[in-house]
């Protein structure tokens, strides 16, 4: 599958013909990253999209059931075969969850996606 790059601000990229786009591992890694971003039903053309977040850090944070649900994001997604390490570090003083996982994709290529700080 091939999907429009996004840049370091989270914008699509255009202008540059195919090298716009990522395929291949590129892809699967991106698609991750933005699925994990994602507040489920914030896309109009698929509501189940991303994550209910809002449920999932309801105080006192279930943090066991939120590391539950952001496994399942991910393998889930499109091109993802499996999980090889996953780490979430809560900082509570800048109120950031940051997410640090590698994954393997179904071209057998390992790649490490992280989100937050």
């Amino acid at each position: 599958m091939r999907v429009r790059r996004i840049d370091g601000n989270g914008d699509w990229t255009f202008g540059a013909g195919r090298a716009s786009y990522a395929d291949r591992s590129e892809s699967v890694a991106q698609r991750v990253k933005t699925r994990l971003l994602s507040l489920q039903g914030d896309w109009f053309l698929d509501l189940p999209h991303g994550l209910p977040w809002f449920d999932l850090i309801k105080r006192p944070a279930d943090y066991a059931r939120v590391e539950r649900a952001v496994k399942e994001q991910i393998l889930r997604t499109d091109g993802v075969a499996r999980i090889t390490s996953f780490s979430m570090a809560n900082d509570p003083a800048t109120r950031k969850l940051s997410i640090a996982t590698t994954i393997i994709d179904i071209y057998g290529v390992e790649t490490s996606v992280s989100t937050g700080a």
